[in-house]
């Protein structure tokens, strides 16, 4: 989504014009859901997804269309048998696909405040008209309701504003994008809630941490990796990592600000390293922390910690031995087994660990200087 909200100010500025495509409700059984996005390039070139297949294919063919003049249009598909689909494969529901057309100065300071509300973490709504009949409201105008307070942009009527403004709270508590439809259905707005991107604090740029950097930007996440090694702990090694601190590794993690938002994952290349970053994290607001390691290497730690007056309850907080069981050996498969694991979590579907209780188990990883 972020190369997508970058990329459209950069096209304004060329004054050339993208086709900004986005399921904005569906029904049934379809390939993508409310809040998919795809952006088409004046060469043409995707940003993005409607869930391929002969939709995203139709889509793209009217947005090309519309690309050579064309005003901001709302698609309704019907994804059944009726359609003539060529490939045989019938999901069986409905789609609605909201055709932008972002040329304007207005357009690309939208997005760009965008970009920089998700940088600040800030929880907010970006509004789009998408069906209007009334002649003051176009499709296309753009409105952001921020949780701090900021509105940013105009709908054409301040009622209409207003009534938004009060529907954005309900929109991000239950974090689901929906047409607000408003004036007894004369105005569509699809409200697209945006949820700040959480934190992967990585301890560790070893091989795994740097697998780790390369799938945790790919999922979605801010990442920041810390370790002693400047060799190790390099743009060029890490050219996903949004910020990369090098010094020691558990002072370091005792300074960053650890709030609920972020993934605490344990990957150093020795035992004494890893004990002293769990040390350092273990009783922070982290919403997870995942320690890798053998159950040997992991009972030792926390003996130690246990000795030093860390809680039972707050290592049963550990993820411990990290990422989910799915035989992995090679680097790669404990660095998608970790990813998976953090998908878990973020998605809310944790079961609750108890002390005395082993999480789902990842083979043996003897810790070296190659991790």
């Amino acid at each position: 989504m972020r190369e997508i909200h970058r990329k459209i100010p950069e096209l304004i500025e060329a004054e050339e014009i993208g086709a900004y495509c986005t399921v904005v409700e569906s029904k049934g059984s379809t390939p993508q859901k409310p809040g998919s996005k795809l952006l088409i390039l004046p060469d043409l070139q995707n940003i993005g997804t409607l869930g391929g297949g002969c939709v995203e294919a139709e889509a793209r063919r009217q947005a090309i269309g519309l690309m050579q003049g064309g005003i901001p249009r709302l698609l309704d598909f019907r994804l059944d048998s009726d359609y003539g689909w060529d490939d045989g494969l019938i999901c069986g529901g409905n789609m609605k696909i909201f055709i932008d057309l972002p040329q304007s100065n207005d357009d690309a300071f939208m997005f760009t405040r965008l970009e920089d509300l998700i940088g600040e973490k800030v929880p907010h709504v970006f509004a789009t008209v998408v069906k209007s009949e009334v002649n003051d409201i176009k499709a296309g105008m753009k409105m952001i309701a921020a949780s701090n307070g900021d509105c940013i942009g105009s709908l054409g009527d301040s009622t209409l504003e207003s009534a938004m403004q009060r529907e954005s709270a309900e929109v991000l508590a239950e974090n689901s994008p929906r047409i607000f439809r408003w004036n007894s259905g004369d105005v569509w707005v699809f409200m697209d809630p945006v949820q700040p991107r959480p934190t992967l604090l990585i301890a560790g740029a070893g091989h795994v941490g740097q697998a780790l950097c390369h799938l945790g930007d790919w999922l979605d996440f801010d990442i920041v990796i810390v370790d002693d090694r400047p060799d190790f702990a390099s743009k060029e090694r890490l050219p996903e990592a949004d910020q990369i601190v090098i010094g020691d590794i558990a002072d370091e993690l005792r300074k960053f600000p650890i709030d609920n938002m972020t993934y605490a994952v344990i990957v150093t290349r020795g035992h004494r390293h890893d004990e002293e970053a769990l040390y350092s994290v273990v009783e922070s607001d982290a919403c997870y922390v995942g320690l890798i390691g053998s159950r040997r290497k992991i009972k030792l730690i926390y003996d130690d910690l246990l000795a030093l007056g860390v809680s039972k309850e707050r290592l049963a907080r550990v993820y411990a031995p990290i990422g989910l069981d799915i035989n992995s050996k090679t680097v790669p498969e404990i660095a998608v087994s970790i990813a998976a694991q953090l998908i878990q979590i973020r998605n809310n579907i944790r079961k609750d660990v108890r002390f005395d209780s082993q999480p789902a188990r990842m083979p043996t990883v003897k810790v070296s200087d190659s991790t």
